[in-house]
C-alpha cells in the first residue's frame, strides 16, 4: 500500500482528535444519537452527489442501514467514476497519478490516494480529501493515546498500514524510526538494536518474530509499550510477546478503507469499536447479524466521515468475534469485540467423508502450535496437501510429533486428513505488505 504525508493534515489531526476524544465521556445513548445523525449525513451526501448510490440505493434511501445492499471491493472499482462524489475524479487519471514519478503529491492538489496491497487478490484504490485524511489520522492517535504514548518516546514503526506515528501531535517531538514491514528480519534486528525503541508498533506477526529474536539473544531492546495491528494477534502470540518483554500489548483493528476501527484500552477487556468514526456490522456469510460471543463470516463497514468516496455497508473478509460484555470498566460508551480471528482468505475448506466440505478456521491450529517449542508457524495449503512452516523450532521437536498432533486435530473436525509435510524455515511467507498470515490457502474452495 502506498500513501502520502500532508502537512496540513498533520496540523488538523490534533484538533480533530480532541474533538472526538470528548465522545469517550458520553453515555451510550448520546453516542447512538450521534452515530444516527452522522449516518444520515453520510447517506444524504452520497445520494446527492454519487450517481452510483442514487442507483444502488434506489427505493431504499429511507430504509434502515441493515436493509441496504452490500458493497464489495469489486463494485467499488467497477463503478469507481460514478461512486466518487467529485465528477473531476476518474479512475484512469488516479491510476496514472499512482504510477507517476512522484505519487506522494496530492491527486488534483486535493486528494490523498491509498492503494490496497491486493492481499485478497483484488486491488482497491481509495481517496480522501484533507479533512478526511486528518480524521483518519486521528483514529490512530486515539489508539496511541490509550496506550500511553508520550511525545518524547522513541518509536519504531514497522508496518505497511497507515498507523501514523505521533508526530501529528506537536512540533519538535521525537521523530520515529519508520521501517518497511517487508525488510528481512536480520535487518530489522540490526536497526532496532541501534535505535533502542521505547515503543514498538507493527504487525502482530512481525512483533512475534522479533520476540523470538529477543529470546534467541540476537535482539536486545526493552520496549515499554507495544502496539499491534494489521494482522491476527493470537492468544499464544500475545502471551509470548508480553512475557519476553514484560509489558502489555495494545491491539488495534485497522483497515485501509476505514483506518483504525477499534482499539484496546488499559483494561484489555477487548477492543472498543470506534463507533463515532464508523459502523461495524459483524454478520454471517449471508449478511445476517450475529449474537454476542459469535464469530462472524465477514464484516460490513460503513465509514461515517467519508464523503469523497462513500463506503456504506462495504464488505470486509475479516473474521471478527463479538463480545458478550456490554461495558468495559473504563466507562467508555463504545461496544466491544473480543478478537479478530483472521480473514476469510485464511480459512481452509477440506473435504469430509460424507462428500461435503468443512470450513476450518485458522484458530483451531493454535491448539497444537501453542504447546510446541517454536517461534512461529504457518499453514500453507497446496494441491498436494498441507505444508507446515516452523521458525525457531527446538532441536528436540520431532517432525512426526507435529504431524501426528495435526492429524488428530483435523480428524476430530470430521475431515479427510490431507498429506502433511513439516518444513523448518528461517522466515514465514509474507504478503506484499509484510504480513505473515497464519494460514495461506492456494487451493480454490470448489477444488477442495
Amino acid at each position: 500500500m502506498e500513501t502520502v504525508a500532508v502537512d496540513q493534515q498533520s496540523r488538523q489531526v490534533p484538533n480533530i482528535f480532541f474533538e472526538y476524544a470528548q465522545h469517550e465521556s458520553w453515555t451510550r445513548q448520546q453516542l447512538m444519537d450521534y452515530q444516527a445523525q452522522a449516518l444520515r449525513a453520510c447517506r444524504d451526501y452520497a445520494y446527492a452527489n454519487s450517481p452510483f448510490y442514487q442507483r444502488f440505493h434506489q427505493g431504499l434511501m429511507d430504509r434502515p442501514l441493515q436493509d441496504l445492499p452490500v458493497l464489495t471491493k469489486s463494485m467499488v472499482m467497477e463503478h469507481f467514476d460514478d461512486l466518487v462524489t467529485d465528477r473531476a475524479i476518474h479512475l484512469s487519471d488516479v491510476q496514472e497519478h499512482m504510477a507517476g514519478a512522484d505519487s506522494t503529491k496530492l491527486f488534483l492538489d486535493r486528494y490523498q490516494v491509498t492503494g490496497t496491497s491486493g492481499s485478497t487478490g483484488k486491488i482497491g484504490i481509495f481517496l480522501s480529501d484533507r479533512t478526511e485524511a486528518a480524521i483518519e489520522g486521528s483514529t490512530f492517535v486515539r489508539v496511541q493515546s490509550w496506550g500511553g504514548l508520550t511525545l518524547k518516546d522513541r518509536v519504531a514503526l514497522m508496518t505497511a498500514l497507515r498507523l501514523a506515528p505521533p508526530t501529528v501531535l506537536k512540533e519538535g517531538q521525537q521523530v520515529p524510526l519508520v521501517l518497511p514491514a517487508t525488510l528481512p528480519l536480520d535487518i530489522l534486528v540490526q536497526r532496532l538494536n541501534a535505535w533502542q525503541p521505547e515503543v514498538l508498533v507493527g504487525h502482530a506477526s512481525i512483533c512475534s518474530a522479533l520476540a523470538n529474536e529477543q529470546r534467541q539473544g540476537r535482539l536486545h531492546i526493552a520496549p515499554r509499550t507495544i502496539f499491534c495491528a494489521g494482522d491476527t494477534l493470537t492468544s499464544d502470540m500475545r502471551q509470548r510477546i508480553e512475557e519476553i518483554w514484560q509489558t502489555k500489548i495494545f491491539n488495534a483493528y485497522g483497515t485501509t478503507e476505514g483506518n483504525a476501527l477499534a482499539g484496546e484500552c488499559a483494561f484489555h477487556r477487548g477492543l472498543h469499536l470506534f463507533e463515532d468514526y464508523s459502523i461495524v456490522e459483524v454478520v454471517d456469510e449471508n449478511n445476517q447479524p450475529l449474537p454476542p460471543g459469535a464469530t462472524g463470516g465477514k464484516v460490513l463497514l460503513t465509514v461515517l466521515f467519508r464523503r469523497t468516496q462513500p463506503l456504506i455497508r462495504y464488505e470486509l473478509s475479516d473474521l471478527v468475534r463479538t463480545s458478550a460484555n456490554e461495558r468495559c470498566p473504563c466507562g467508555r460508551p463504545f461496544a466491544l469485540i473480543e478478537a479478530i480471528e483472521g480473514r476469510m482468505m485464511e480459512v481452509l475448506y477440506l473435504p469430509t467423508p460424507a462428500g461435503n466440505v468443512q470450513r476450518i478456521s485458522p484458530y483451531i491450529f493454535i491448539v497444537v502450535f501453542s504447546k510446541l517449542p517454536i517461534g512461529g508457524w504457518q499453514v500453507v495449503h497446496e494441491p498436494d496437501g498441507l505444508h507446515i512452516l516452523l521458525t525457531g523450532a527446538a532441536g528436540e521437536l520431532r517432525d512426526e510429533q507435529v504431524r501426528e498432533a495435526l492429524q488428530q486435530l483435523l480428524a476430530e473436525h470430521d475431515v479427510l486428513v490431507p498429506s502433511i509435510e513439516i518444513h523448518r524455515v528461517s522466515a514465514l511467507r509474507q504478503t506484499a505488505n509484510g504480513k505473515s498470515p497464519m494460514v495461506i490457502s492456494c487451493v480454490p474452495r470448489q477444488a477442495s
